[in-house]
Formats: C-alpha cells, sequence, structure tokens
C-alpha cells in the first residue's frame, strides 16, 4: 500500500515538474465541442501546445473527480498551467459570446440573431420572452403595470451584452431587463407617475416613436402628437403597427383594414403593446414629449419628419413629399 502511494506521488511530482515550464501559447481561444470525450480533449490541447502531456492531464482529471465534467465551448486558456486549464474546462468558464441587440428590434429579430450567433435556439429564445411578464414581477418593478399575459417585448433594452455559452434564456432576458431598470432613472419612473401613466404605455408608445422618426428632438415631437390625438380619442394611424406581428403573405404590407389589434388606423387608442425594443432616447420622448400645435405628421422618403397642423396641410404634404 505504502508502495503504491510512493509510486503515484512520484509519477505525480514527475509530471507536475514535466508540466508547468514556461511557454504557454498565446493562441485566441481552445475550442471543446460537443461530444469530445477526455481522450480528444488532452490530445487537442497537447496538439495545440497548451499542455505537454496528454497522461499528466487525464492523470489529474481522474485524481480530481473532473473526468467527465468536461464542457463544450470556447475558452481563454493563455497562460495557464494544466491544474488551472482542467479546473476551467470543467466549470465551463467559456469565453463570452458578444451580442449587439439593436434599438427597434422586435422579439423575433433579437431571437433570430441569438440563433445566428448559436448561443440559443430561436424558438427556445422566443418562447421565454413571449411568456407573462407576470414571472419576472417580483424581481422588476417595473414590469408591475404590464397587461395580464403581456410578453417581454418593449422591455428587453437594445446594447451589447456579453453572454456565457449555453446560457438558459433566462440569463439573457435578465440581463436585458437588468439593464433596462438600470436605464430608467429614478425621476424618469417618478414623472410616469406623476402623468397617470404606466411603464407599460410609456413603451409601447417608445417603441413606435422608435421604428417612425430619426432624431431624439422629432420623437418628443411626434410623441406629442400622438399622446394629443390618443387624449381627443382619434385613432393614432401609426403604419409601423401595422406591420407587427404580421407573417407569411401579410409580412411587410401596410394593409389599414385588417382587422389587428395593432392596426392604429381601425382602432383608437395605443395598439395592443409594443411593437418594437426602444433605447432610452425614445423612452424619454415619450415621458418628455414636446408640447407643439401639430397634429399630423408623415416621413419623408429622405427621412425627414414632415409636420402638418390641419388635415389638408397634411394632405399637401403628402402629395409633396410622398406622391412624387
Amino acid at each position: 500500500m505504502a508502495l503504491g502511494l510512493t509510486v503515484v506521488a512520484v509519477f505525480t511530482a514527475f509530471l507536475i515538474f514535466e508540466n508547468n515550464g514556461p511557454g504557454r501559447p498565446a493562441q485566441e481561444v481552445f475550442v471543446v465541442l460537443r461530444g469530445e470525450n477526455i481522450l480528444q480533449i488532452a490530445a487537442n490541447l497537447k496538439a495545440e501546445g497548451y499542455i505537454k502531456s496528454k497522461a499528466y492531464f487525464i492523470f489529474r482529471a481522474v485524481l480530481s473527480g473532473d473526468l467527465k465534467k468536461m464542457k463544450a465551448g470556447k475558452y481563454d486558456l493563455k497562460n495557464l498551467s494544466d491544474v488551472r486549464i482542467e479546473k476551467k474546462l470543467a466549470l465551463g468558464q467559456t469565453v463570452p459570446i458578444e451580442i449587439t441587440v439593436i434599438p427597434g428590434w422586435s422579439l423575433k429579430e433579437i431571437a433570430r440573431e441569438v440563433d445566428i450567433k448559436k448561443i440559443i435556439k430561436k424558438t427556445d429564445f422566443l418562447v421565454a420572452a413571449s411568456s407573462s411578464a407576470a414571472i419576472y414581477q417580483s424581481d422588476y418593478g417595473f414590469l408591475a403595470d404590464a397587461p395580464k399575459g403581456a410578453g417581454l417585448e418593449g422591455y428587453l433594452y437594445p446594447d451589447t451584452y456579453q453572454i456565457p455559452a449555453n446560457p438558459e434564456a433566462s440569463v439573457i432576458i435578465k440581463k436585458m431587463l437588468e439593464n433596462f431598470g438600470e436605464k430608467l432613472a429614478p425621476e424618469t419612473r417618478a414623472e410616469i407617475t406623476k402623468q397617470g401613466r404606466g411603464v407599460f404605455e410609456i413603451v409601447t408608445m417608445a417603441s413606435m416613436l422608435e421604428k417612425e422618426v430619426r432624431s431624439k428632438e422629432d420623437k418628443k415631437i411626434v410623441a406629442g402628437i400622438l399622446w394629443k390625438r390618443d387624449a381627443k380619442g382619434w385613432p393614432l394611424q401609426v403604419d409601423s403597427t401595422l406591420l407587427y406581428d404580421l407573417t407569411g403573405e401579410r409580412a411587410g404590407v401596410i394593409n389599414k383594414e385588417i382587422d389587428s389589434p395593432y392596426n392604429t388606423y381601425l382602432y383608437g387608442g395605443l395598439p395592443k403593446g409594443p411593437i418594437c425594443n426602444s433605447g432610452i432616447e425614445s423612452i424619454e420622448a415619450a415621458v418628455y414629449p414636446t408640447a407643439t400645435d401639430y397634429l399630423f405628421y408623415l416621413s419623408a422618403k429622405d427621412g425627414r419628419t414632415i409636420f402638418s397642423k390641419t388635415y389638408s396641410e397634411h394632405l399637401m404634404n403628402k402629395a409633396k413629399y410622398l406622391d412624387n
């Protein structure tokens, strides 16, 4: 028994000496593919210069109990000892994947991006993000006034995120919700309450501004127009809401007669909910609109927003900027 332990100790000491010398590689990442076993992983580590002995690496993994714990993913293993490499692979401490969510993206567009980046399947993300906001209400107070059955459209803040490999959809969602909460300043929340509105109303309005208008100044003016039209009981008549939630032959087609809770030509008031996820500029424009005498606006072909005080003036602008 004592002899056996001595042999193990000597073998271990020899291998530690052999494998902890200088000269670790400075490669970008080491990749462990799904289904690779310890023999394949050790062989790849040796071939790429991260370790000097496959035998020692495997021996260490057996002693530590990490033999079957190695996780797939991309790893930064530069300048690490064999022991630290083994632990990093066993703990799944992968290189984060970067994803940028653009202001104005809907849940479907975010889902498509995480699928393209191979972070999570599109359908899995959509199911999680379209589920009831009530699931997250206890952790995120700004969701308190979301209607029953509402999803998270409008609340997933556009930004650049570092996502760990193989995450649950909830991990990505929580990062975005936390960011939304940080961006929505206490004074802005207080102003929303002072106006007698809820955050859900604001993100719904902001989503239309995000889709309809380019500049911050114009967003504030359009917000004033839309809130005014809403107060008068007029239909908002926002084209971008008509394009939301349409698929197949109807996708991308503006049909003012379509029976949809997002048809702001057919139904008065705000649409059923947000049509995209907005940046803070659009959110603040919805909270702090600019009061004007305008009641109409349109987006010219060159991207400018053209405002009108009367319907006749609006028709003239339409003929001037859109119909020729």
